[in-house]
């Protein structure tokens, strides 16, 4: 895998960074569906077992997940109190920022939202771990990801964290994704598949900054709740003013009833991942949408560019078959609807004359 990222960096890389996105958002992030917050480890137990190096230091609230009307934030973003049971083996402040002083073990108990979780704490002798190239590299890119990590988000601030995970995951993907987690803990034995936070994990966390990378999750994957322009429970959904038909493009032309702001087109790029990459910049973002034939009785795509600062849109309806999408002819006296209920603005009707 290593050697594939390397010698195929642009095109592997960004696959990758694909992938591992939508892996994370489905096993690290997924949407609970009780309204109760359910707060647990990372690896989902009350109670769990941590082995660092004597010298370390972290946010260990990084590793607590908090999962609460459908958003999932961890507890170094929330109101939590932290105590270490031996602190003269492990200090840990208010704010959760832990330090391994010297080999020894101590609980280290961490109380949010009403829960009380512990962490039975290993402090190993410096150097006891496996000290690979992978290691190193991975805690560099930790180290950067975690410099100056916000509390909140704007538009400017979300796009700069946006790009330091993203150098992240490329950095986990090319160098480290056969012995380490992405969160940090080394695997029992190397692993060729994408991370999927299995059961062959050890306890053995080599790089404690990269639980910055939980965070930095919530961070962005709230952001994109709050600002989603193509979804009906963002505060930022996209209004339509009117839409026309260009035939001969076989086209949607859509205006908006505002410009798009960069919360949104931010947004749209954190919601999808696949057709944005690594490199939209801060002003274009790709999004999919859903379209409907109602008089055919046939589901189609469709695939538009979001610019900031923009009113018009472009919808281009495309079917899937073998290879990839094609565009799709619109047809004359056929009702479409552009999105649904549960996707842009409830959907809008459109009759093609």
């Amino acid at each position: 895998m290593r050697n594939f990222f390397k010698n195929n960096k642009p095109k592997g890389a960004a696959f990758f960074l694909a992938m591992l996105l939508f892996v994370s958002a489905v096993l690290i992030f997924p949407v609970p569906t009780g309204a109760a917050a359910s707060v647990r480890w990372y690896n989902g137990e009350m109670e769990t077992n941590i082995s660092v190096e004597a010298g370390a230091k972290f946010y260990i609230g990084d590793f607590v997940r908090i999962l609460s009307n459908g958003t999932t934030t961890t507890a170094s973003l929330m109101g939590a109190s932290y105590t270490s049971q031996n602190s003269k083996i492990a200090s840990i402040n208010g704010k959760g920022y832990l330090k391994a002083k010297k080999t020894g073990t101590a609980d280290i108990t961490v109380s949010c939202q009403g829960k009380t979780l512990v962490c039975h704490l290993t402090v190993e002798k410096k150097g006891t771990f496996v000290q690979s190239e992978a290691v190193k590299e991975l805690k560099a890119a930790a180290k950067k990801l975690a410099k100056g990590m916000p509390k909140k988000l704007t538009a400017a601030k979300g796009s700069n964290l946006k790009k330091k995970r993203d150098e992240y995951l490329i950095s986990y993907g090319m160098n480290s994704a056969h012995l380490l987690a992405y969160d940090g803990f080394l695997y029992q034995n190397e692993r060729p598949a994408l991370d999927t936070v299995d059961d062959s994990r050890s306890e053995k966390l080599a790089v404690p900054e990269a639980g910055r990378y939980l965070t930095a999750e919530a961070l962005l994957r709230e952001f994109m709740l709050a600002n989603n322009p193509v979804s009906t429970d963002s505060r930022k959904t996209m209004r339509i003013s009117s839409v026309s038909v260009n035939k001969k493009k076989t086209k949607f032309t859509v205006t908006l009833a505002g410009k798009l702001s960069a919360e949104q087109i931010l947004a749209a790029q954190l919601a999808f991942p696949k057709e944005n990459g690594s490199s939209m910049g801060k002003t274009k973002a790709n999004i999919m949408l859903s379209i409907y034939d109602e008089t055919a009785q046939k589901h189609y795509t469709g695939r538009i560019l979001l610019k900031k600062g923009s009113r018009r849109l472009e919808v281009e309806p495309m079917n899937y078959v073998y290879g990839g999408y094609k565009s799709i002819e619109l047809i004359k006296g056929h009702v479409y609807w552009l999105g649904s209920k549960m996707n842009w603005a409830n959907g809008t009707k459109v009759t093609v004359k």
